[in-house]
C-alpha cells in the first residue's frame, strides 16, 4: 500500500505540472481570439478556426481551432449529448491508465503513462470548459496540412511513443 501512495504523490506533481503547461499555453492562445462562451461554457467563436500568426515557418502556423471530436476531429458534433460522451469515455480510459500507471514497474513506462494521463485531462477539462478541445498547432508541407493539435495531444503521443519504444526496443536491449 505504501508503494502505492509513493507513486501517485510522485506522478501527480508531475500530472499537475503538465496539466498546468497545457492550460497556460491554451490560455494564451484566447487571448489573442476573438471569441464568447455561452451560458453553458459552449464557445461561440467569431470565426471557426483564427490565424494568430501566420507562417513564421514555412512549414508552421498557430491558428485557433475549436476541436468538437477527437483525434483529427472524428466524431465531432456540437451536441451536449456528444459532448458528455466524450469527457465520460475520456475519464474512463484515464482511470484505466491510472490503474496502469499504478501496476507499472518500470519507471519509462510510468512517464508514458503519467503523460497520456496528462493529455487526457488537458483535454477533458476543455470539453468541461468550453465544449470542444482548444487546437493551435499546425503543421504543413505545401498544401498538405496535418490536423491542429495541442501540447495535451503532443503528450499523449510521446508518452504512447515511450511505452511502445520501452516495450519493443529497450525490453529487447535487457533481454539480451
Amino acid at each position: 500500500m505504501q508503494k502505492v501512495k509513493d507513486i501517485l504523490k510522485k506522478s501527480w506533481v508531475l500530472i499537475l505540472l503538465f496539466i498546468a503547461l497545457d492550460f497556460v499555453s491554451k490560455l494564451l492562445i484566447l487571448m489573442q481570439t476573438p471569441f464568447e462562451l455561452s451560458l453553458w461554457g459552449y464557445y461561440r467563436d467569431l470565426y471557426p478556426s483564427y490565424f494568430l500568426i501566420s507562417q513564421p515557418l514555412p512549414f508552421f502556423n498557430i491558428l485557433l481551432v475549436w476541436n468538437n471530436g477527437v483525434s483529427f476531429s472524428m466524431f465531432s458534433n456540437n451536441s451536449f449529448a456528444g459532448r458528455i460522451l466524450l469527457i465520460i469515455m475520456g475519464l474512463l480510459i484515464s482511470a484505466y491508465v491510472i490503474y496502469l500507471l499504478l501496476q507499472e514497474k518500470d519507471k519509462v513506462n510510468r512517464f508514458g503513462f503519467i503523460l497520456i494521463i496528462s493529455g487526457a485531462f488537458g483535454n477533458i477539462l476543455d470539453r468541461i470548459r468550453y465544449g470542444a478541445v482548444i487546437d493551435f498547432l499546425d503543421f504543413s508541407i505545401g498544401s498538405y496540412h496535418w490536423p491542429a493539435f495541442n501540447l495535451a495531444d503532443c503528450f499523449i503521443c510521446v508518452g504512447v511513443g515511450l511505452i511502445l519504444l520501452q516495450s519493443f526496443v529497450l525490453n529487447k536491449k535487457h533481454k539480451k
